[in-house]
């Protein structure tokens, strides 16, 4: 009779853990990394209309005056903004008064068609590809007097948000990484305590019996699967012993 080859169940139990482990982590990465890009997109894009609503109320005397000196120099000092890309401030007719560019707009920028009939109830956003530049950006419009004076746009970077998410998101894959690994290591010792050595010693036993050694008691004290199948051994033995000191006897 050829040996059977046999896997063993404690191994095959750990990599089913692993394979579970694998796709949950990877169904709360995802769900993580959809949740923090909304948060941070929505933070920036708030970051960026307080900026323009504050522009826009500055800029605004100042687009009466067609003072463009006064509009450049207002601009300037938020252009070191980390997360600020441009700001532009333009027309009624969207015709850019000053910009952070120093003139040399992207021509993206330039055909982007911001306006539209909601721009004067209220700011909005669009995302924009400076190809040239390969960059995206939140190109934010908000109304100077709902239009009537004027428009102010501002840039926030994408690239930003990117780059908080993926640092977040290795944060916590670090996290659950480490979580996995020592989960899985308590698995294997917990099966090994409490399934692979009693199986490993009711299948010696077992083995023990078939050659005839019946004098040594199966003594499981597990109370589950594992516990009947030791007390059907033991039956089993004792049966065995019986019947063959009967034969003995007669």
């Amino acid at each position: 009779m050829k040996n059977k080859k046999y896997h063993s169940l404690r191994w095959q139990i750990t990599l089913l853990i692993l394979v579970g482990a694998i796709v949950f982590s990877s169904v709360i990465l995802l769900v993580t990394y959809r949740y923090v890009d909304k948060i941070l997109t929505d933070s920036i894009i708030e970051e960026g209309r307080i900026v323009a609503e504050n522009v826009a109320e500055l800029a605004a005397e100042k687009l009466i005056e067609d003072d463009i000196v006064a509009l450049k120099t207002m601009i300037e000092k938020y252009k070191y903004y980390s997360s600020i890309e441009y700001i532009l401030i333009e027309d009624f007719n969207n015709q850019v008064k000053t910009d952070t560019y120093n003139g040399k707009i992207p021509s993206e920028l330039v055909h982007a068609n911001m306006y539209n009939e909601n721009s004067t109830k209220g700011f909005s956003v669009k995302v924009i590809q400076i190809v040239s530049q390969n960059i995206a950006v939140f190109d934010i419009l908000q109304p100077v007097k709902e239009g009537l004076l004027g428009f102010v746009r501002i840039g926030m970077k994408k690239s930003a948000v990117d780059e908080k998410v993926k640092e977040t998101i290795f944060r916590i894959g670090l996290v659950f990484f480490i979580g996995t690994f020592l989960a899985i290591i308590l698995a294997v010792f917990i099966i090994t305590l409490q399934i692979n050595r009693p199986i490993a010693y009711l299948t010696e036993t077992a083995s023990k019996i078939s050659m005839g050694e019946f004098n040594i008691p199966v003594q499981v004290k597990t109370k589950n699967e594992i516990g009947i199948l030791g007390e059907a051994i033991e039956r089993m033995r004792e049966s065995l012993k019986t019947s063959i000191e009967r034969l003995r006897n007669r």
